[in-house]
């Protein structure tokens, strides 16, 4: 009601301003009032301008705040003039905050004389909310006299962005969904196969042996492809890891080259590429939502140009945008599609823009505004060429890691005779029947006594019971009713040295973290090798308790 208030009141001021700013007939004689005069606003009707506005607007002078108008003390919270020579930081929830975004306005200030940045601030009432702030100088020459700031409030156009991307993430989810279909396919082909041939391979001994390695192989690849398909779902939660962003846009051309069949894919990747600091999922999101985008802009057959390299943006780049000078990786995707003329480019990133027709329902993937979003929290930019009729070229570019990365070779199958074993006991938690089953069975195999749990309740019970004789307990964090996390807690309450080793089908995320700072020793992510599993184990059994 009070938005509403002071917009209807905003408009009547600037209408009854407007009328009697009108220019009336111009009398020549040099007596009369220049028509310059006639259109000056005086000084109160421009405050009961400002006052009326529906727009938060204050003056700040050396970070202190002056006078500003009721919309923004209604905006956050304040009584009328209670904010008036208080410092502007008490406006941020964090100090953090207060200095980036101090630091932000200043430079743009002092380069452009305006400055525009999106954060978030506190109410009275400590409750934050989105916005966006605009400042520049009330006086261009003298910065001495203060800023004008219009602060509004964006909480809602957030939310409906973050519905947007979620809308369009659905729609992606098809192609998506569709390229891990054909790859998993074709991993079961393949488990099928090699299990027909070890029947007939009975009795040659090498030849099961070789089965059983290009199982494990297709099990891994089928791993990676859940890993994937459970990063999507993370909802922007970002897990940052050393990239080869060369495997990061093959794994995208895997799931998007069976959706069109009828484009051809040139390749030229640069095979001493940097690695880059980022999150695998969303990355192969960018590069599968522009693969689409051009896909989409060619009707007919057509070509699309896919290349890597390293290059170096120096401190006299030529991007009309600040870019932080320093090596980058630039990945390139060609289109020969019908092309962008330069109104289209400069909406393209903005977050309700499409070229979509209304009724049309083909998937256009994430969204450039997505794209946009994800490559600027990896600390890169993007930039597009394009011509009417003439394709075109999508540049993507993130910062290049200085660290090195260890690259794993394949885990090979190792021999029985080689894996660590023991003889404590272990208490097995799962809900899943089988995998309890497996672990039950190689863990015998390797001399160790267990008790099983079903869930998270009768595992606390049973560890209650036996807690003088149980060693370790290997614990699943997803469970129905008491989840891995609370059976942890009970169960340091029962022995604070209890040994544990948690998995989950999900990757190393906060909560994994959390308990490994509580004491949890050691996280392997399901599926996992056998043989993996029996090193983790007796690395946790052998060490001493601090």
């Amino acid at each position: 009601m009070a938005e509403e208030y002071h917009k209807n009141n905003f408009e009547k001021k600037l209408n009854e301003l407007t009328q009697s700013l009108e220019p009336r007939e111009i009398s020549h004689d040099p007596s009369e009032q220049s028509v310059q005069g006639q259109l000056e606003l005086s000084a109160q009707q421009m405050k009961d301008l400002l006052a009326a506005s529906p727009a938060g607007i204050g003056i700040v002078k050396g970070r202190i705040l002056g006078w500003a108008n009721e919309s923004l003390y209604s905006l956050l919270g304040y009584e009328f003039g209670s904010l008036e020579g208080k410092n502007s930081q008490i406006l941020y929830p964090t100090e953090k905050e207060y200095k980036k975004v101090s630091a932000r306005l200043a430079m743009d200030l002092k380069k452009y004389g305006t400055a525009v940045v999106e954060t978030r601030l506190s109410r009275k009432d400590g409750i934050p909310f989105d916005c966006r702030i605009r400042t520049s100088r009330l006086d261009p020459g003298d910065p001495e006299k203060g800023y004008v700031v219009v602060i509004t409030d964006i909480s809602e156009l957030k939310s409906l962005q973050i519905q947007l991307q979620q809308a369009q993430k659905m729609e992606a989810i098809g192609v998506l969904a569709g390229g891990i279909s054909h790859d998993f396919n074709n991993i079961l082909m393949g488990v099928q196969g090699h299990l027909s041939l070890m029947r007939i391979d009975g009795t040659a001994s090498e030849k099961i042996v070789s089965h059983i390695h290009q199982i494990a192989k297709l099990v891994d690849t089928a791993a990676e492809l859940t890993g994937r398909l459970l990063g999507f779902a993370r909802g922007g939660k970002y897990q940052i890891s050393e990239l080869d962003v060369n495997m990061v846009l093959a794994m995208a051309l895997n799931i998007f080259k069976p959706s069109r069949k009828d484009i051809t894919i040139h390749e030229s990747m640069d095979k001493r590429l940097h690695l880059v600091e980022g999150d695998h999922s969303q990355l192969e999101q960018v590069c599968l939502n522009i693969l689409m985008n051009a896909s989409q802009a060619m009707i007919d057959p057509g070509e699309i140009f896919v290349s890597t390299r390293n290059i170096v943006v120096r401190e006299d780049h030529r991007y009309p945008f600040d870019v932080v000078p320093g090596k980058y990786i630039e990945i390139s995707i060609k289109d020969s599609g019908i092309g962008m003329d330069m109104k289209v480019q400069k909406k393209i990133f903005d977050p309700f823009f499409s070229t979509r027709t209304t009724g049309e329902t083909q998937s256009r993937g994430l969204g450039l505004s997505t794209v946009f979003g994800i490559v600027k929290n990896h600390e890169g930019f993007i930039t597009v060429e394009s011509r009417k009729g003439e394709g075109s070229t999508f540049n993507i570019c993130l910062p290049a890691s200085s660290k090195v990365i260890s690259r794993d070779d394949q885990t090979e199958i190792q021999d029985f005779e080689q894996m660590p074993k023991g003889s404590e006991t272990i208490l097995l938690a799962d809900d899943d029947e089988e995998v309890l089953i497996i672990w039950k069975n190689f863990l015998k195999k390797l001399g160790y006594k267990t008790i099983l749990a079903r869930n998270g309740l009768e595992a606390v019970n049973i560890f209650s019971l036996y807690k003088n004789r149980i060693s370790l307990v290997v614990l699943d964090l997803i469970m129905p009713g008491m989840d891995g996390t609370k059976v942890f807690s009970e169960i340091k309450k029962i022995n604070d040295q209890a040994r544990f080793l948690v998995t989950s089908r999900h990757p190393m995320d906060e909560k994994v973290e959390g308990l490994l700072h509580q004491g949890c020793h050691e996280f392997i992510q399901k599926p996992f090798a056998l043989n993996e599993f029996s090193r983790r184990v007796r690395t946790i059994l052998d060490k001493k308790h601090s």
